[in-house]
C-alpha cells in the first residue's frame, strides 16, 4: 500500500462519527467536506462526494503531493462523476468499470445507487468488503447524514477508482 493510499485511509477513518445537523446536509464539518467541491454554497446537497473531494484534498496536502497539468484533485459532487474525473487523469488514477474483486483498500467505489466510498478491505469469498462512507448510516443509505464505516458486496458496485501516486 502506497504512502498516499495510506495517509487516505486514516484521514477518512478519524472522519469516522461526524453527522450533519439535522437533516440539512449542512453542518461544521460537512461544511468543509462541501467546500472542497466546485458547488457554490447555495447548491449544496447530498454530501458523500464531497466527504471523497476533502479526503483525497487532505491526503494531497499531508503527502505533499503537488497537482500537475495532468492530475487534479477531484472537486466533483456527484457519485457517477468520479469516473470522468478519473479518466481524464494521467497514470495517478486507474479506473475498471465494471469493477470486479480486485477491490484493494484505498479504492475509491462508485456504487450503482450514485453514492461513493473508500474501500477498507478487499472482497471476501462471498465478495463483501468493508468501506468507509460520508452521507450514510449504518443502514447503507446514500443520505444518512454520517460518516460511517459499511460493509457493502461487489454486486453493487458500478467501478473502482485506484491511486498510484507514491
Amino acid at each position: 500500500m502506497t504512502t498516499f493510499v495510506k495517509t487516505l485511509l486514516s484521514i477518512a477513518r478519524k472522519e469516522i462519527g461526524v453527522t450533519e445537523v439535522g437533516s440539512s446536509n449542512r453542518g461544521p464539518r460537512v461544511d468543509q467536506y462541501q467546500q472542497a467541491t466546485w458547488l457554490d454554497k447555495k447548491d449544496w446537497g447530498a454530501w458523500c462526494a464531497a466527504f471523497i473531494c476533502w479526503v483525497v484534498r487532505e491526503a494531497l496536502t499531508e503527502t505533499g503531493t503537488k497537482e500537475t497539468l495532468n492530475f487534479k484533485r477531484p472537486r466533483t459532487a456527484g457519485a457517477w462523476d468520479f469516473e470522468r474525473w478519473s479518466l481524464a487523469q494521467d497514470s495517478t488514477t486507474q479506473t475498471r468499470k465494471p469493477a470486479g474483486k480486485d477491490i484493494l483498500p484505498g479504492d475509491l467505489i462508485v456504487f450503482k445507487f450514485s453514492h461513493i466510498g473508500i474501500a477498507q478491505s478487499a472482497p471476501d469469498k462471498e465478495g463483501s468488503f468493508s468501506t468507509i462512507e460520508g452521507n450514510s448510516n449504518s443502514k447503507g443509505s446514500r443520505t444518512g447524514g454520517q460518516v460511517c464505516e459499511g460493509k457493502r458486496n461487489i454486486s453493487q458496485v458500478r467501478s473502482r477508482i485506484r491511486f498510484t501516486l507514491p
